[in-house]
């Protein structure tokens, strides 16, 4: 719903589907939202383009039809009926007045043509498209008060080959339905509406197309927003084989920010490549969103959000599965750290806040370009074949766990099957560390059982609060630069942070360690805590720890900084298994 300020004075210019007036103003027309004094025709062509956000009233008050507070529908139902059936059939005596003979042939009230059956054909009171049913062959398309409207008579939609629906104008639909070849399409002209947004309402729909993206957003100014009805079920799928107006494929696929709330359930199908897909930044606030993809499953380019930081329901009805046969689970693209004028973005992240977040993925569970923020959730990733594969590199059996830094895997993989990943910026040969790759944990329980790194990141990561349990055939947990345990500075609550890793080659490997606090607990089969590298080739043999592309510092291959590890805090157990493994 988009809100405008109210304005000083008499005149009240809002833009919503649905208004609550907290401020008592009494209309001397009830109706009468233009302020000419009068109830007309023209009041219902207001209140209707009002309610589609593509208008505003004069008179927000005399809206509210029925007292209650809220403008809606409704109001717009009864104000039609009242212009049908006008409420002063008691007034017939006026012309029979010998006293006031002037009032039919007063030239300024010409507003007795403009009364009653004109709205009935009014194309912009009654072509609203508010609710869509998609079929096989066809789609119905009805208006706020129930009637059918003609798909060549509607307004905020247009309908082509009979079951392709693109939204045209900010509205709000209702969509249910069973199509086996249909697509959602939003194509809102930005200079035309430069603010509003589209609201699509799930109620029970199954949409497939195998020749395009089943939902295509290909323009919106502000976002599309998908609402996930309570106790529904949707499904979208789409084809094995195509590609959609953007020369890419997704079931779900966003040119523009896209959000999903609600309470029902979302299942979406990728079965050409990715799930659910945006050019821009994918929220999900609420809801049942279950997605199968080929490649990956939840892909965002500036970022991928899940559990709105502003709930006040402690995320119980958010939930967020993702399974993929090729590719990454969640991830965000984008590698962009600053605007033509040089002015820093935020950019390539993903943040979860909360929810229970299932995933299990081909190569790496979450994967942030720039930076992965974990705050809170209950979250539980498994990769490739978990931390019992004897996985190989060209035939051969690697049972170390391969090579930590080296190329876009630390495992003896040759694909990335990372848990939780923070990428990070490198030149443009790919061997020289730049900037970001953070890795941040504040809260939640973390559950991983991955082939490589359980969290890997070319940044710092800080561990500052939660429980971890890992399990990995390589590093539980690896920084390219710092690692901080327990925060960045020693805490007096060491059980603020909970680490239990049951399985690994290495436990927790970086440049420099900072234990400040925490619970950590590890059985390695070789270094429990190493900043320093070693011949096992696990780290660089020169004592530096590592970069992308080759052994050594953050600057190179033979960088000369030591590594270090500082002590500050915590309870720390190390179980080794290997002869020459440090504790």
């Amino acid at each position: 719903m988009r809100k405008k300020k109210k304005t000083a004075g008499a005149a009240i210019a809002v833009s919503a589907a649905a208004l609550v007036l907290t401020v008592p103003v009494f209309a001397a027309v009830k109706g009468d939202v233009n302020g000419d004094g009068k109830l007309g025709a023209a009041d219902a062509v207001m209140l209707c383009k009002y309610l589609s956000t593509a208008g505003s009233l004069k008179d927000a008050a005399s809206a509210d039809y029925n007292g209650d507070g809220v403008i809606n529908a409704v109001d717009l139902t009864l104000l039609k009926r009242a212009l049908m059936t006008p409420e002063t059939p008691d007034q017939p005596e006026t012309p029979e007045n010998p006293e006031t003979p002037e009032t039919p042939e007063n030239p300024d009230t010409p507003e007795t043509p403009e009364q009653p059956g004109n709205t009935e054909t009014d194309p912009v009171s009654e072509n609203q498209v508010t609710a869509v049913t998609f079929a096989d062959k066809a789609v119905t398309l009805k208006n706020a008060a129930g009637n059918e409207v003609a798909a060549d008579k509607a307004e905020n939609v247009t309908v082509t080959n009979g079951t392709v629906v693109t939204v045209t104008q900010p509205c709000e639909l209702d969509l249910d339905g069973t199509c086996a070849n249909g697509q959602l399409c939003v194509n809102v002209d930005k200079t035309a509406y430069p603010e509003g947004q589209v609201t699509l309402n799930l109620r029970g729909l199954t949409l497939t197309n195998t020749s395009d993206s089943p939902i295509y957003v290909a323009s919106i100014a502000e976002e599309c927003v998908i609402t996930v009805k309570k106790d529904t079920v949707n499904t979208i799928t789409d084809g094995t084989d195509y590609k959609n107006a953007d020369e890419d494929a997704g079931a779900i696929y966003s040119c523009d920010d896209l959000k999903f709330k609600g309470k029902g359930t979302l299942i979406v199908n990728g079965k050409c490549a990715d799930g659910i897909v945006s050019k821009d930044d994918i929220k999900i606030w609420n809801g049942d969103i279950q997605v199968n993809a080929v490649d990956d499953g939840i892909r965002g380019k500036d970022s991928v959000r899940i559990g709105d930081p502003d709930a006040e329901d402690n995320y119980e009805s958010l939930k967020v599965s993702v399974k993929t046969e090729k590719g990454d689970g969640i991830k965000s693209t984008s590698t962009t750290t600053a605007k033509s004028d040089g002015t820093a973005v935020n950019q390539g992240f993903v943040r979860i806040n909360g929810g229970t977040i299932k995933i299990e993925s081909y190569l790496d569970g979450i994967q942030g370009e720039q930076a992965v923020e974990i705050n809170g959730g209950d979250i539980n990733i498994y990769t490739y074949q978990g931390s019992s594969t004897t996985a190989t590199t060209g035939g051969q059996a690697n049972p170390w766990g391969g090579f930590p830094g080296g190329g876009n895997s630390s495992s003896n993989l040759d694909v990335s099957a990372k848990g939780i990943k923070a990428v990070g910026i490198y030149d443009e040969t790919g061997t020289t560390y730049q900037s970001a790759g953070t890795l941040t944990v504040n809260g939640g329980t973390i559950t991983v059982n991955s082939t490589d790194d359980c969290l890997h990141c070319a940044g710092d990561a800080v561990l500052n609060a939660g429980k971890l349990k890992l399990s990995t055939n390589d590093d539980a947990v690896h920084s390219d630069s710092d690692l901080y345990v327990g925060g960045k500075t020693a805490g007096t609550d060491y059980k603020c942070l909970e680490v239990y890793v049951t399985n690994c080659y290495e436990g927790f490997e970086a440049v420099k360690i900072y234990q400040n606090n925490g619970n950590i607990y590890i059985i390695a089969r070789d270094d429990g805590y190493n900043a320093a590298g070693g011949s096992d080739n696990s780290g660089g043999g020169n004592n530096t720890g590592w970069n992308q592309g080759g052994w050594g510092g953050r600057g190179g291959m033979m960088g000369g900084s030591y590594g270090e590890i500082h002590l500050n805090g915590g309870i720390v157990s190390v179980n080794t298994s290997f002869q020459d493994a440090d504790g």
